[in-house]
């Protein structure tokens, strides 16, 4: 029987009895040496080592090949975007014993929301979005106590719902000694952020792992598949907690639900998505039904797409991000080099086109082949440095001309974290030439204001 709450004085020698050199396949505590390094000794836990978060509910911590996983907010797994969500602290936590430098925490982390945890300092909303610092996500390491017993004493600024004014609010969360948002300095806003405190009292203490929603609108919802890890170097017993935080002050506490599991590191239980009117279930750019469309179009036919921050967690890098243009014959796509990044790797739509593709790269201002891809295919750019390919050999009878609805999904994968600028040039020719291509200005102009209207009336 897991309990609730259990005096961490019992915990230092059953702890220390718990040592191993082998480790569970789960959620993993290995002590550090003096170098940082880990020493290959494993803390393992028991039931009883355990201590759940005030919203948790003993079903959602789960032994798992003789380790630990944990559900948070289990009852909201797959919930829509209207459903509620009570507000409270979900997850877990356990004090590791005390050690001679200090432990190293890894973990997965499968994860989903609604809501938003982002106050637009790093990144801004999508068309459309709104922002607040909402659903909080977070693996802490301190020796000050559990996430829910901590205080802080920054005011948070919350978002009031329309888009627009924040409210400053310094109310300490109901049930906590003090608890308030933001808890991490730097708003995830989608991204995974790592912090170590170097003594502010306004911000989670210790090391912190966190990742929450870039923002809130019809439709959005996102996902991140992940693995993690907070290090905290001392020798004192260590308070560790796996949690969600959906206790923010204010009126959105209960609303637009998230939910995930922390378990194995580099293993992913199935974590349901959670359904939506939009086919894509999420911002534009995070799947292939719903990919990112071109921003703006200019005179000469290419497609302009606002800057994509490309970070770990999000898609991008260890998943495609999906764009969207209009295409006829082939077309080219230009990665910005001045953010030092490199498109590494391509996935083709599946359109029915059985000659596949030819990929070209631009290498010092000529093209060369990168290979042929197969209908709906993939391919791994093994040519360094590469920000421009075209993709040739669309079959014209497939009649992918500038008046079609019909998209040409295409998924990227860069080499590093970064701004990805893109633009893309659609070509009218099978085997065009730099110098003579044949671009559809003012179709493709009216098409994409055609698709914009469509997509704003759907809203």
């Amino acid at each position: 029987m897991i309990r609730s709450f259990k005096p961490a004085a019992r915990l230092t020698a059953l702890a220390l009895a718990a040592l191993l050199a082998g480790h569970a396949q789960a959620i993993t505590f290995e002590q550090l040496d003096a170098s940082g390094a880990g020493t290959g000794v494993f803390y393992n836990p028991t039931d009883s080592d355990w201590v759940l978060a005030p919203g948790a509910v003993t079903s959602e911590l789960k032994a798992v090949d003789g380790g630990w996983s944990i559900d948070l907010s289990a009852t909201t797994f797959g919930a829509a975007e209207g459903g509620t969500q009570a507000s409270n602290i979900y997850g877990a936590g356990l004090l590791l014993p005390s050690s001679a430098h200090g432990w190293r925490v890894n973990f997965s982390a499968n994860l989903r929301t609604w809501d938003s945890y982002n106050d637009g300092s790093v990144v801004q909303p999508n068309a459309g979005a709104s922002l607040g610092d909402w659903d909080l996500f977070a693996v802490n390491a301190n020796t000050q106590g559990y996430y829910w017993d901590l205080t802080s004493t920054t005011p948070i600024n919350e978002g009031d719902g329309d888009g627009g004014e924040s409210v400053p609010t310094a109310a300490a969360l109901p049930g906590t000694t003090g608890l308030i948002d933001p808890l991490v300095p730097v708003r995830p806003a989608g991204s995974v952020v790592t912090y170590t405190n170097d003594g502010n009292s306004g911000y989670l203490p210790g090391s912190t792992w966190a990742w929450g929603g870039r923002d809130y609108a019809e439709g959005y919802f996102e996902s991140v598949r992940t693995s993690g890890m907070v290090e905290l170097r001392t020798s004192n017993a260590t308070f560790v907690s796996f949690v969600l935080d959906s206790r923010t002050p204010g009126f959105h506490d209960n609303q637009l639900p998230s939910w995930g599991q922390f378990g194995v590191s580099g293993v992913y239980s199935d974590v349901p998505n959670g359904p939506s009117e939009n086919p894509g279930g999420g911002a534009p750019g995070y799947s292939i039904e719903n990919p990112l469309l071109p921003s703006s179009v200019t005179p000469e036919g290419t497609f302009v797409f606002s800057g994509f921050d490309v970070s770990e967690g999000t898609t991008g890098l260890g998943d495609f991000l999906f764009i969207d243009p209009d295409v006829v014959e082939g077309y080219v796509v230009s990665l910005d080099g001045s953010s030092g990044q490199a498109i590494v790797k391509l996935k083709l739509p599946q359109i029915g086109d059985a000659d596949g593709f030819l990929i070209e790269g631009e290498v010092d201002g000529q093209w060369v082949l990168l290979g042929q891809v197969t209908d709906g295919g993939e391919l791994v750019i093994t040519q360094p440095s590469i920000t421009k390919v075209r993709i040739l050999g669309i079959n014209p009878d497939l009649g992918l001309d500038p008046l079609d609805i019909a998209a040409f999904k295409l998924g990227l994968i860069f080499d590093k974290a970064g701004l990805a600028s893109l633009s893309m040039t659609p070509l009218t020719t099978a085997v065009p030439e730099p110098t003579s291509l044949t671009l559809l200005g003012a179709g493709l102009a009216g098409l994409l204001w055609r698709r914009r209207r469509q997509a704003s009336r759907a809203a």
